[in-house]
């Protein structure tokens, strides 16, 4: 039986500050390359892409490619991102990263500087 990781083991919501600290623990190890804690960050981030993404793209192809950029300006927040800070703040740093990716979409992949794509 698996036990949902969102629920506290009494069947209620974890408080704000437990969050936190697993966003903390998720950040330190996907910063070392774990791709568990990776796609947890991910899971975290998730409301907040859907929302950008729907905000710019009509269809849900667009939305899921959106969604997808998304994550690769995720994925470059964990590298830059300071621990330091605060788990807390991240939310806020990958803003940045994230919105910069879905913007710009097509860019810094291999084939796309090769043949302009």
């Amino acid at each position: 039986m698996k036990i949902p990781l969102n629920t506290a083991p009494n069947g209620s919501q974890p408080s704000t500050a437990a969050r936190m600290q697993a966003l903390g623990r998720d950040l330190e190890a996907a910063k070392r390359g774990d791709w568990e804690a990776k796609h947890r960050v991910e899971a975290t981030m998730m409301p907040i892409l859907q929302d950008l993404a729907k905000k710019r793209a009509s269809s849900n192809a667009e939305i899921n490619a959106l969604i997808e950029a998304g994550k690769q300006g995720i994925a470059k927040a964990i590298k830059k991102f300071k621990i330091s800070t605060g788990a807390d703040r991240f939310q806020i740093f990958a803003l940045r990263f994230v919105e910069d990716k879905m913007d710009n979409p097509s860019s810094g992949g291999f084939f796309s500087r090769i043949f302009g794509g």
